[in-house]
């Protein structure tokens, strides 16, 4: 009984101290980035409308100009998947590559715009890298942040 109680009281200890990490790190978030956060806020009210739901945690970061950011995902096969790239006021392209675990691009969208919509239905069930390119930033800007959503259909 004593070896339970030690491992308990550990536990709590361990899970107190981590949240006061975590606590202690956040800091709010910046004009960029509360901008990002907003519009994939939007994505996703959007995406519910049309049937689709987030199905992994979305993405907020940052990316150099010309550099990728990647997720690997599992997806099911034959169902209908979305994953919706946005950026900042000072992003003017970003772009959204799919590619498969041998590297082949399964889907793409590389119009010069600051979203990137791509539909997905997978033809086997498998990982599958979702990169996000930051293909240019303003000129005074090296980076920019941006924002991934990945929804799936739901199921009737």
């Amino acid at each position: 009984m004593k070896i339970v109680q030690r491992l308990i009281v550990s536990t709590l200890a361990l899970f107190s101290v981590t949240t006061l990490q975590i606590a202690a790190t956040a800091r709010p978030l910046n004009e960029s980035e509360q901008e990002v956060e907003a519009q994939i806020r939007a994505v996703i009210e959007a995406q519910d409308k049309e049937g689709y739901r987030l199905v992994f945690p979305r993405t907020v970061a940052r990316l150099s100009r010309g550099a990728q950011a990647p997720k690997t995902v599992f997806l099911s096969p034959n169902r209908e998947y979305s994953f919706v790239a946005v950026c900042d006021k000072s992003c003017e392209d970003i772009d959204l590559i799919v590619e498969d675990m041998q590297g082949n691009v399964v889907a793409s969208d590389m119009t010069d715009y600051a979203v990137a919509v791509v539909p997905f239905v997978p033809p086997a069930e498998d990982r599958y890298e979702i990169n996000v390119k930051m293909s240019k930033c303003s000129s005074r800007n090296r980076s920019c942040d941006f924002g991934l959503g990945v929804f799936a259909k739901s199921k009737d």
